[in-house]
């Protein structure tokens, strides 16, 4: 069924059903007169035998806007609830979240420091070790050309000068020692680590939290109390041999 406006330069829609068969409407753009038939929109052309009927636009034949059906009824749609900050925070935990997550943040990097650190030595000393290796294999090739002990002997120093085997060393020494000096940091680093995710635990414990979360809960706080009897354990040894101990 036609449901446009014959003018060619008007190109107004409207919304035509079966039901508004013999209504007559004026265009809202062009004033032309239209009356609804079987094929739709049609030129209302007075009879001369009949008085002109008066003319009014139908309520319910508004003109439509020209735009996709899609998006018709995307807008008819009720709009959603906009994203709330603060439920959304409290569906992750909330506080004892963050400061879970940020006192396992703490415990994972200043666990790896020391293991990077002992790499960071055993990188150094492979490093001299190489070195060794290529003067062993030097060594023999001079041997199997029969050369002399004094020629060898020579050749050695010159070998290990170039390849500044007194700086390969001096880079392991350094490295062990930079360990030892960081060692202060990794355990404050630590103990701040296991703060936070005490404090998180405690926090998933209560009873507003899921049962997930208090079961976990529980055994992160129970494990850090185990991890930390075990340190203090070691570092006092035995026979009051730890940091407050006498000195004789």
């Amino acid at each position: 069924m036609n449901n446009t406006c014959l003018n060619a330069t008007c190109g107004a829609v409207y919304n035509v059903a079966a039901k508004d068969i013999g209504r007559r409407i004026r265009c809202k753009k062009c004033l032309k007169d239209l009356i609804v038939t079987e094929n739709g929109l049609e030129y209302d052309l007075p009879s001369a035998a009949a008085p002109a009927p008066q003319r009014v636009v139908e309520a319910d034949l508004d003109e439509e806007e020209v735009r996709p059906r899609r998006r018709r009824e995307r807008d008819r749609q009720p709009a959603g609830p906009g994203f709330n900050a603060l439920e959304a925070f409290a569906k992750i935990g909330g506080i004892p979240t963050v400061l879970f997550a940020f006192g396992a943040f703490l415990v994972i990097v200043f666990l790896f420091m020391p293991i990077i650190g002992t790499a960071a030595v055993e990188r150094a000393q492979g490093a001299s070790e190489r070195v060794d290796l290529q003067w062993k294999t030097k060594e023999r090739e001079m041997t199997r050309e029969k050369k002399t002990g004094e020629e060898i002997q020579k050749a050695c120093e010159e070998f290990y000068k170039k390849k500044d085997k007194d700086l390969l060393e001096e880079d392991v020494a350094s490295e062990r020692v930079s360990n030892k000096r960081s060692r202060w940091m990794e355990m404050y680093g630590m103990m701040f680590g296991f703060l936070f995710l005490m404090v998180g635990s405690i926090g998933y414990m209560s009873a507003e939290n899921s049962v997930f979360r208090r079961i976990l809960g529980t055994v992160v706080l129970g494990l850090q109390v185990i991890i930390i009897f075990i340190i203090f354990s070691a570092i006092g040894g035995c026979g009051g041999k730890g940091p407050g101990a006498a000195i004789p």
